[in-house]
């Protein structure tokens, strides 16, 4: 998990996107601060007429100025009210790629390891299928059996063997897969730890009621929603200030020195107040409060959308929870009855009680039995981590 997080590119791109709100949010500060600029010059002037020098001058002079945003009605407060909603936003928001990337590499793990079970589950049932086919065969060219005996088996043995190859090309996408999430070349080879199969876990997760409300708390895509509608508030504040009248301080300072008269220093200052009032600006004003109102109300419309989407998701988590806890337990018992039919039939076969049929039939549900004991383990794995993504915690199923 540390190395996907530290390699995975989208993720490094959504940290420098909450660094680039940190710095918006910096500079919409700097509003509440002085402009102050200052500027020195040094001159020197001379001519001649006829051949003739007249006057030289030199002068220089050293100038000061601040001007300062003294108040306007809750512009510069909603302005950096909203860079710093945006600052959560995309932190929140970068939270939730995270918890995205943990989850779908948890996942592909998974499906790593379920492939592979699945493989060897695969090449069980090819043992088998070449076992019952050998059975055959030889009871074949005793005359026991005819022809049709051992071409059904043969047939199964040969579809077996062609289920495993599938198989074995599935575990090789698996695992590209999951090189591609932590950064690596495709042809990286992992050595995965299996998880035991030892699952205490019960199927009352608690009242959905509080569930939704645990995520509606936690989930970061929430949050990043609901500070987005906050900071469109903001832009109505901006815009509506915009209407206000401002005032703003400003102040001046010069010190001129002519050097050709002895040193002839003269100094200068101001200082006064300037009160800005907006009039007409060809109702544009009009249109732009219009506009921050509408983009409030739908980031509003986007939250709620949100809201049921997520309600939903927690409903259908659960419902993926119970189910896969269900499928697990009952696989055991499907596996373990399906080897023990398996094994009776086989012995049947032997003795001619049974025909090729039974004997194939008993096989083939063994191998669907070990193919659903696997999957449905990694299947509630899976969503085992979804509950707890959409619940909004970082909590990997073990």
């Amino acid at each position: 998990m540390e190395y996907a997080v530290c390699q995975n590119p989208k993720l490094k791109a959504g940290y420098l996107s909450t660094q680039v709100s940190s710095a918006q949010y910096g500079q919409s500060l700097s509003s509440y601060m002085p402009d102050i600029s200052g500027s020195a010059r040094l001159s020197h002037s001379g001519s001649k007429k006829d051949g003739f020098s007249s006057e030289d001058s030199s002068n220089s002079s050293l100038s000061l100025s601040l001007n300062w945003l003294v108040f306007d009605f809750g512009g510069r407060t909603a302005t950096s009210d909203k860079f710093e909603l945006y600052l959560k936003s995309a932190l929140s928001t970068y939270d939730n790629s995270l918890q995205s990337l943990l989850y779908s590499v948890a996942d592909t793990y998974w499906a790593v390891l379920s492939a592979e079970e699945k493989y060897e589950g695969l090449q069980e049932s090819e043992k088998s299928y070449q076992k019952s086919f050998e059975e055959a065969n030889s009871r074949y060219e005793l005359g026991l059996v005819p022809l049709s005996d051992k071409l059904q088996a043969e047939t199964a043995y040969k579809q077996a063997q062609l289920a495993s190859n599938v198989a074995r090309k599935n575990i090789a996408l698996q695992r590209g897969n999951l090189a591609n999430l932590l950064n690596l070349p495709p042809y990286t080879h992992f050595k995965l730890v299996r998880p035991s199969k030892k699952i205490t876990d019960k199927d009352d997760v608690g009242k959905i009621e509080n569930l939704i409300k645990t995520a509606l708390e936690q989930r970061p895509d929430f949050k990043a929603a609901t500070q987005k509608k906050e900071a469109s508030l903001q832009d109505v504040r901006i815009a509506k200030s915009e209407w206000m009248p401002s005032i703003s301080a400003s102040a001046s300072g010069s010190i001129d020195n002519r050097f050709n008269h002895g040193g002839e220093t003269t100094y200068s200052g101001s200082a006064g107040l300037t009160l800005s009032l907006p009039i007409f600006s060809g109702f544009s004003q009009s249109y732009k409060i219009g506009q921050a109102e509408y983009a409030y109300r739908q980031a509003s419309q986007e939250l709620i959308d949100t809201k049921n989407a997520i309600e939903n998701e927690v409903w259908s988590a659960v419902q993926d929870y119970k189910t896969s806890l269900e499928s697990f337990q009952i696989s055991k018992t499907l596996l373990s009855s399906a080897k023990e039919n398996e094994r009776v039939a086989f012995a049947s076969y032997k003795v001619g009680k049974v025909n090729i049929i039974t004997l194939l039939d008993a096989q083939s549900s063994l191998a669907e039995a070990r193919i659903e004991h696997s999957t449905s383990f990694y299947n509630f794995l899976t969503a085992k981590s979804n509950l707890s993504k959409v619940l909004g915690q970082m909590e990997i199923a073990k």
